[in-house]
């Protein structure tokens, strides 16, 4: 079960913040997503507990259909080898989808439809290792996604979610991420929190942004600004 109350305390600190705790507890770099996997908008603020995906590239020939046979295989495709209920239906308030797309950076694996429906759920966001298509409409239901590539096609004959493949250990931009970790993100990319560890690092990444807090407050009131 999801502590709602901690993904909104780590929502409220920087990824900075964490990263200077996640170096007091000795897990340095190795926390660290790639910043070749980068927030589609900025401002975004996101943190929640890993939900995680490992989908399979796979290696077919794409078949010869008319328009209507191709509606009625990508149909069978969503229904029966790439299901994004396997994994949504995991997903909810507190919850970030991790996704690893097996290096296949042209699929657009999230799309608007998705997002709408993961919005309407209260997911937290989604890191893909991988390609999201319909960027526009992403950014104006503002669900946060943090991806490597915009991809343009379809998951059809290109990739495959399998049921056993769900919340099962995966690797996002060079980072392990277990189901149930946390994951947080802001402008300057993603880290991950490990569960076992997830308590005592945001207390510790509070105190970090309060000294900080402490020690920009002169200018602050100097210069007016607000942050």
């Amino acid at each position: 079960m999801q502590d709602l109350e901690l993904v909104k305390r780590y929502r409220e600190i920087r990824v900075a913040d964490v990263v200077d705790a996640l170096d007091r507890y000795g897990f340095h770099d190795r926390v660290l997503v790639s910043n070749e996997i980068k927030p589609l908008y900025t401002g975004i603020r996101m943190a929640g507990y890993a939900v995680t995906v490992r989908a399979n590239r796979v290696q077919e020939e794409f078949p010869s259909l008319t328009p209507e046979e191709y509606d009625r295989y990508a149909g069978e495709w969503y229904g029966k080898r790439a299901n994004y209920e396997h994994f949504m239906k995991h997903a909810g308030p507190g919850v970030v989808i991790a996704v690893d797309l097996d290096g296949y950076n042209d699929v657009g694996f999230w799309g608007s439809m998705v997002g709408l429906s993961a919005k309407a759920k209260g997911v937290e966001g989604i890191v893909l290792n991988g390609g999201c298509r319909d960027t526009y409409e992403i950014r104006k239901i503002q669900f946060p996604v943090f991806c490597r590539a915009v991809g343009r096609t379809e998951v059809v004959g290109r990739i495959e979610i399998k049921p056993e493949n769900v919340n099962v250990p995966v690797t996002i931009g060079g980072a392990n991420v277990n189901p149930g970790d946390i994951l947080v993100g802001d402008d300057d990319g993603v880290v991950v929190v490990p569960k076992k560890v997830a308590a005592q690092v945001l207390e510790r990444a509070e105190k970090q942004l309060n000294l900080d807090r402490e020690s920009q407050k002169p200018y602050l009131d100097r210069t007016g600004i607000k942050l």
